[in-house]
């Protein structure tokens, strides 16, 4: 099909972009990872003794079939599945018919031996999601940061109006507000770096009950947490049918946390250029308007805010829906993990976008610089400190009878002051809105 009669924005208008993420997160995607986990089942179960010995030779043509897993193989494994209407065990079926052509058939009753098919299932959706993180989504978050860390050290000293409720505060730094996103993005990195998925392998019910049978003097606990620790996977022994969706959901609430931080970021941006104390560098054969040939639009903060918006939604559904199974299991589940790819992509084409934003933004430094001398009401946070300092405990009453609802300017600040009797007060004589900025470019100093 032609991305352009595609429904899903993510398979049409985004689609060069998620390239990648296919990898992980598509049918062909879910039938490899279940192909490798079948695969690698069957070896364990021969390395450890439980079944009859397979050979190197044997095993590195049984390691082919899931290493060099083609579209045909895809397909075929498709065409199975719509006659018997059964995902895993088309995959089953399929492996049979391989294992008959490599002269393996010695070995296909042991495929799937006393596994339910969300043991096979839940090891390949934690194996996507954690190469999936490992690749792309650690990667692209770092890209962000990276960008943000680079801006933080341009404009570490830039000043600018801060505002509180939307009105006029005291000064800031572009770069120390830039500082305050990269820092809660860091803890959220290091916590999906620190991140590790489960998987669980113990039957139809959860309790071995086909493993216990069939092999009663193997020790299915230890042999359950080797073979999914070896996956590189966390082992939970206590489960039912299914792996508890707890440990995704979480991964997923760090995912949105990361998502409503850059959000916010997106947001506050817009708002920056709104004010002008932003502006967007022109890109030549760009058009920002259909009509305005004025115009320089913050559409890449807009397209990411939205994306991010999608992205949560599916998250927060996610939580809702995968945290509640009726009894051992109901198949309501398998459309809605079918659709974490989604919840990834638009997360992912949310965070290109936000980059391609980033790298357009600029300081306006006279823009900001004029603000901020429209804006000398500012100081009186000090002033009104000053006082207290020298005793006057109705210093900031004074100061608040005087100046509240007012906006100032270099003339009727030091008016201010007269009036206050600090006139040869120095130090606040010489203060500016552009030099009171506390210990901003400080803090920004410690960003590593």
């Amino acid at each position: 099909m032609d991305p352009l009669t595609r429904i899903s924005p993510l398979d049409g208008r985004y689609a060069s972009q998620l390239t990648e993420l296919n990898k992980f997160f598509s049918d062909f995607a879910y039938f490899k990872y279940r192909l490798l986990v079948e695969i690698k089942y069957l070896l364990f179960l021969s390395s450890e003794k439980i079944i009859e010995p397979i050979t190197k030779k044997q095993a590195d043509k049984i390691n082919r079939l899931w290493r060099e897993f083609s579209h045909v193989d895809a397909k075929r494994i498709k065409t199975i599945e719509d006659k018997i209407k059964h995902d895993v065990k088309a995959i089953e079926y399929f492996l049979q018919e391989k294992f008959a052509k490599k002269n393996l058939s010695v070995f296909a009753s042991y495929l799937h031996l006393c596994l339910t098919s969300d043991d096979v299932n839940n090891l390949a959706y934690s194996l996507m999601l954690l190469q999936s993180k490992k690749e792309i989504i650690l990667p692209e978050l770092k890209k962000i940061m990276e960008q943000l860390k680079i801006l933080i050290k341009i404009y570490a000293d830039s000043a600018m109006l801060g505002r509180t409720h939307g009105q006029p505060a005291v000064p800031t730094t572009f770069g120390k507000e830039l500082a305050n996103f990269y820092q809660r993005l860091k803890k959220q990195e290091e916590k999906l770096s620190r991140f590790t998925f489960e998987g669980k392998l113990s039957g139809a019910v959860g309790n071995f009950n086909a493993m216990a049978f069939v092999f009663p003097t193997v020790d299915w606990l230890q042999k359950s947490k080797k073979f999914v620790s070896s996956l590189g996977l966390q082992p939970n022994l206590y489960t039912t049918q299914i792996l508890p969706y707890d440990n995704w959901i979480e991964f997923f609430q760090t995912l949105a946390l990361v998502n409503q931080i850059l959000m916010n970021l997106s947001q506050d941006v817009w708002i920056y250029i709104m004010l002008e104390d932003l502006k967007l560098k022109v890109v030549e054969k760009e058009v920002g308007s259909s009509t305005m040939p004025q115009k320089v639009n913050p559409i890449n903060f807009e397209n990411a805010e939205g994306n991010l918006q999608i992205a949560n939604s599916l998250f927060q559904f996610f939580q809702n829906k995968l945290s509640v199974s009726r009894l051992q299991r109901d198949l309501s589940d398998s459309p809605v993990k079918r659709s974490m790819g989604s919840a990834l992509g638009y997360t992912i084409v949310a965070w290109k976008s936000l980059q391609l934003g980033l790298a357009k933004i600029d300081v306006n430094r006279q823009k900001s610089n004029e603000t901020l001398n429209n804006h000398w009401e500012v100081l009186t946070e000090a002033v009104q400190t000053f006082l207290r300092l020298k005793k006057d405990s109705k210093g900031y009453d004074k100061v608040k009878d005087l100046v509240r609802g007012k906006q100032l300017n270099k003339e009727d600040y030091l008016e201010l002051l007269k009036q206050l009797g600090l006139a040869n007060e120095e130090k606040l004589v010489k203060l500016k809105p552009e030099n009171y900025l506390g210990l901003a470019k400080k803090l920004v100093g410690l960003i590593k």
